[in-house]
């Protein structure tokens, strides 16, 4: 067994979220409140596309927009949020004990003066605010549930692929620039890290003593002052090219690390020993994950599908009925309007239900490349190779083939719906969506390689269709990215309805205390 293999096995104990001792007091809320806010939770992150593990992270970021700003004590704000979580079931009820309060109060302490620096500079105050607030978010989910285990198992496949990465000689980069890639696409990868846990990594990666600070330390005051370009830093390792590429090589990688984790804190402690049994327990282990992704690829879908129904019937009652109303005086016909309600979400099941997983094949290489890392070998599916894009002579011709090629696609598209009395934005709407639906279709079919080693190949029609594709994932990548900006739905919940929701069960849960004061009394 490997050195690094022996020390990862003795960090991946069980992470232990809430340390208490018999006198603590607990926070405790009623069952009518937390089932209120639950419920409001559920249907509001069906609104919205997220990773299930970021689900209490930004949870908590929406809940410290709402008091940032606002009079209220740090101690007050601390406990509100706690409350909170507990209402909306992203903590357990008690079980946290009320002491938490007293640790949080300072970490908002802290970052209090990094949000009044963000204010001063008006040009970017807006992104600096929103930076300091995604750290701050991870900091109080990362006091709340420590993630020991996965940093490290992080740490172990930093080290492991680090030695088995090839770049390219011709790649101008120095050692320590491949350092912090290679750091940021291993948590992208392994972890699913968004940009706004990536941002607290990289920032306590500069500042590595920045969890002990208190708001009076000189550290706290010296990135205050040097907000801007700490801000910029960390932005810069995030949007990197060779980041997202590095990210995309080490993806299907990832998923041997993990079922290694598993494996590991599973089985017994001599499992490396014998071949045989480390076989048995990588094919237990990847069989649970593989179910494990066909029931989350399922809920995604459902999740996705309610979301585009409703937005599509929203989008049908305030655009395309009037439409048809004040254009065609209601002659319009009605089928082009239950096509675009219905295509799309048919369209997005049929991406994302038709997955199929090489079950046997996967099974083998996972065996090989785990029993490869247990005795620090090399082995052809963990070994990745960082080569340089070269824009070659022939780029020109194959931008302008590739602009022919997005407007032949959506020309045809358009055309076939003119020829079936689609009007200009029934057509409109149809390929808006379609681009977002293929793209985020796209995207949940390549979460498959979270649990597939090996590249897969396409075949000759395969390549056909998947260039004919290209341009609508493409134009659908960069609709997501402006669309999520102006979620309405996202809006109307986080500041029309989560507020009142909030106060309305502060209230459920002052009455029901007062009423049992006054039962104790009789």
């Amino acid at each position: 067994m490997s050195e690094r293999l022996l020390r990862l096995a003795q960090h991946l104990v069980p992470d232990k979220a809430f340390g208490s001792k018999a006198s603590d007091e607990f926070i405790e809320v009623s069952a009518p409140a937390s089932t209120a806010a639950s419920i409001y939770e559920k249907i509001r992150n069906s609104l919205e596309y997220q990773e299930e593990h970021l689900l209490r992270r930004n949870a908590i970021l929406r809940i410290l927009k709402r008091y940032v700003g606002t009079h209220a004590s740090l101690e007050s704000t601390a406990g509100n949020l706690l409350r909170e979580l507990v209402w909306a079931k992203y903590l357990p009820n008690k079980v946290v004990p009320t002491s938490f309060v007293h640790q949080i109060a300072p970490i908002l302490a802290k970052y209090e003066v990094l949000l009044k620096s963000a204010e001063v500079d008006k040009e970017q105050a807006d992104v600096l605010f929103h930076v300091v607030l995604d750290i701050l978010a991870t900091e109080i989910e990362y006091l709340l549930q420590p993630p020991n285990a996965d940093e490290a198992l992080a740490s172990f496949m930093y080290e492991e692929m680090k030695v088995r990465t090839e770049w390219d000689p011709t790649l101008a980069i120095s050692a320590e620039d491949k350092d912090l890639r290679f750091y940021v696409a291993v948590h992208r990868s392994l972890l699913k890290s968004t940009p706004a846990t990536l941002r607290f990594r990289l920032f306590t990666l500069y500042y590595p003593t920045w969890r002990e600070a208190t708001a009076t330390d000189p550290l706290v005051a010296e990135i205050a002052a040097n907000l801007p370009a700490v801000v910029s830093a960390i932005e810069g390792q995030i949007t990197h090219p060779l980041t997202e590429r590095l990210t995309r090589l080490l993806r299907r990688r990832a998923g041997i690390f993990r079922v290694l984790g598993d494996v590991l804190k599973g089985a017994k402690e001599d499992v490396h020993e014998d071949p045989a049994e480390l076989d048995s327990a990588v094919t237990e282990a990847l069989s649970v994950r593989t179910k494990d992704f066909k029931v989350r690829l399922r809920r995604t879908t459902v999740r996705a599908i309610i979301f585009l129904i409703i937005t599509k019937m929203f989008l049908a009652m305030l655009l395309e009925v009037p439409y048809d109303a004040i254009f065609f005086q209601g002659k319009a016909p009605l089928y082009p309007l239950f096509v675009n309600i219905l295509f799309h979400p048919i369209f997005l099941a049929i991406i994302s239900l038709t997955i199929k997983i090489p079950e046997k094949q996967n099974t083998e290489d996972y065996k090989n490349a785990i029993r490869a890392l247990s005795v620090g070998a090399d082995h052809p599916v963990l070994h990745v190779r960082v080569k340089r894009i070269v824009r070659g002579k022939w780029q020109i011709f194959f931008d302008a083939i590739y602009a022919l090629l997005f407007a032949g696609v959506y020309g045809a598209i358009a055309w076939v719906l003119h020829l079936a009395q689609f009007h200009a934005l029934s057509i409109g709407l149809f390929l808006f969506f379609i681009s977002l639906v293929t793209f985020f279709g796209i995207r949940i079919r390549t979460s498959a390689n979270d649990v597939i080693a090996s590249d897969s190949r396409s075949g000759f029609f395969g390549t056909i269709f998947d260039i004919l594709l290209l341009p609508i994932v493409r134009a659908g990548s960069w609709l997501s990215e402006k669309v999520s900006k102006i979620n309405v739905f996202i809006y109307f919940f986080d500041f029309i309805i989560e507020a009142p929701l909030k106060v309305a069960i502060q209230f459920i849960e002052g009455w029901l205390a007062y009423i049992r004061e006054k039962r104790e009394q009789i």
